[in-house]
C-alpha cells in the first residue's frame, strides 16, 4: 500500500514493489516485478556461483584429495624447510652438483638467503609449517591484486581458479611471494626504498628475475637500480658468509646440472626448442638471443617515451625473465597476474587465459603440445598486456536487479490507493 506525507507542500508517495496498471479506468495488480529472473540477475547468480563459491570449494577439495591420496602439502617447500634448519646451524643446504643427487627434485637450489628468510617457519614441525606457508601464499595472491588496484571481486575468484596459483599453493613454492614483490616494485616504482628493496629480494631469491633491473635503469631510475643490485649482492654475500660460503664454489655447476636434467620437461623457451627437435645447447642459445632482443626493446621503448612506455617496459622485463630461465614450471605462470592486473583492473577475457593450463597440469614431460600450450599462454598474456588498447570485451559488473519504474498511469493509481 502507498502512503502519503506532505513535505513543504509537495506530496511524497512511497510505492509498493507491486506494479499497477490502469485498464479502462480500473486498477489491476500485476505480478511482482522481482519475481521474473532477468539477464542481470542470472549473470549475478552465475558470477557468485562460478567465481564466489567454486574457488574456495575447489581449494578445499584439492587439499582433501591430496591427503586422501597419501600426499602432503608443500612438496616443493620440504627442501626449503630442511635448508632453513641447516643454515640456522651454519651447515650447507646444498646437494652435490651431480645427477644422482638431483634425481628426485627434493633438493634446495635457491641462494641461501631464501632459507634464512623462511627460517621462522622452520621453527614448527613440517606438518604445521607447510599449511602456514600455504596460507601466507594465499594471502599474498590477494594482496598482489589489492596492491595493483584491482577492486573487481570477480578477478580474485578467477585467479583462485588458475591451476598455476593452486599448484603454487599446494606445492609450497614461493611464486605468489615473487608476484607480490613485482607488484610492490611496480606500485612504488618511484620510491627510493620500496622498489630497490623489493627487486633486491626478488633477485636474491630467484636470480632469473634480474631483467627487472634493466627496466628500472632504462626508466631513468638508475640510482634505484644500482641500489637494488647492491642490496641483492649484499644479501646473497652475507647469507652465504653465514654458512661459511659452503656450496658457493659449485653453485653454478649445480644450476647447470639441474637445468640439464629438468629443462626439457618444463614450459620454457628451451623446452619448446627441445620439443621441436633442437639440441639443448641450440635451444638455450635461441632463448638467450630472444632474451637479449627483449632487453634491447626495453631500452628502446623507454627512450621513445610516450604514454604507457613504463608499463610496456615492465611487461617486457617480465617476458625477458621467462625467456632467460631454462626451467619454467607451471606455478611460474602465477606471475602473469601482475601484467594482467596492471593493464586491466576489471574482468576481461584475458583473466581467463591461464585457465588453459588445466589441460596440462603438472610437468610437460617434453610433449610438444603441452610445452606449446604453456608457452602460448605466457606469450598471449604478455602480448595483450603490452597492448591494453586492444578492444577486448569487458564483462560488466554484476548489479542488483533494478525495480522497473512505474508508468505515469500506474503511479497515479497507486497514489489514489494510498489516499
Amino acid at each position: 500500500m502507498g502512503k502519503r506525507a506532505g513535505v513543504g507542500g509537495i506530496a511524497v508517495t512511497r510505492l509498493s514493489l507491486n506494479a499497477t496498471e490502469v485498464e479502462r479506468g480500473r486498477e489491476r495488480e500485476t505480478a511482482p516485478l522481482l519475481s521474473t529472473p532477468s539477464r542481470s540477475g542470472l549473470g549475478l547468480a552465475a558470477a557468485r556461483l562460478f567465481l564466489g563459491v567454486l574457488p574456495p570449494a575447489l581449494l578445499v577439495l584439492l587439499v582433501v584429495a591430496r591427503y586422501l591420496t597419501g600426499k602432503k602439502l608443500g612438496f616443493d617447500y620440504q627442501p626449503v624447510w630442511d635448508a632453513s634448519r641447516h643454515v640456522l646451524h651454519g651447515a650447507s643446504p646444498y646437494p652435490r652438483p651431480e645427477a644422482w643427487a638431483l634425481h628426485d627434485e627434493q633438493q634446495f637450489v635457491y641462494p641461501p638467503l631464501a632459507a634464512f628468510v623462511l627460517a621462522p617457519f622452520a621453527a614448527f614441525p613440517f606438518a604445521v609449517a607447510a599449511p602456514l606457508l600455504a596460507a601466507v601464499q594465499l594471502a599474498a595472491t590477494g594482496l598482489t591484486l589489492r596492491v595493483l588496484g584491482v577492486r573487481d571481486w570477480r578477478c580474485y575468484g578467477v585467479v583462485l581458479l588458475w591451476y598455476p596459483v593452486l599448484q603454487n599453493f599446494l606445492l609450497g613454492s614461493i611464486t605468489s611471494l615473487l608476484a607480490l614483490g613485482l607488484a610492490l616494485a611496480w606500485r612504488y616504482r618511484d620510491s627510493r626504498r620500496v622498489a630497490p628493496v623489493s627487486l633486491a629480494a626478488l633477485i636474491a631469491a630467484k636470480i632469473f628475475l634480474w631483467p627487472m633491473l634493466v627496466w628500472l635503469a632504462a626508466s631513468r631510475r638508475r640510482l634505484a637500480a644500482m641500489r637494488a643490485l647492491g642490496l641483492a649482492v649484499a644479501g646473497i654475500f652475507v647469507s652465504w658468509a653465514l654458512i661459511g660460503f659452503a656450496g658457493l664454489g659449485s653453485y653454478l655447476r649445480l644450476l647447470d646440472e639441474l637445468s640439464r636434467l629438468e629443462q626439457w620437461k618444463s614450459y620454457s623457451a628451451v623446452a619448446l626448442g627441445m620439443a621441436l627437435g633442437l639440441t639443448g645447447g641450440a635451444s638455450r642459445a635461441l632463448a638467450l638471443t630472444a632474451c637479449a632482443l627483449v632487453l634491447l626493446a626495453i631500452v628502446r621503448v623507454q627512450r621513445q617515451g610516450g604514454e604507457g612506455a613504463d608499463r610496456q617496459a615492465f611487461v617486457l622485463a617480465i617476458a625477458a625473465a621467462f625467456l632467460f630461465s631454462p626451467i619454467v614450471w607451471t606455478h611460474y605462470l602465477a606471475l602473469l597476474v601482475v601484467p594482467i592486473a596492471i593493464t586491466r583492473r576489471t574482468l576481461t577475457p584475458i583473466w581467463f587465459a591461464p585457465l588453459a593450463m588445466w589441460a596440462s597440469y603438472g610437468q610437460s614431460d617434453g610433449h610438444l603440445w603441452r610445452v606449446a600450450l604453456g608457452f602460448s599462454v605466457c606469450a598471449f598474456v604478455l602480448t595483450a598486456s603490452l597492448r591494453p588498447a586492444w578492444r577486448l570485451p569487458t564483462f560488466g559488473r554484476p548489479v542488483v536487479i533494478p525495480v522497473a519504474p512505474l508508468s505515469a498511469e500506474g503511479a497515479y493509481a497507486a497514489h489514489r490507493r494510498g489516499g
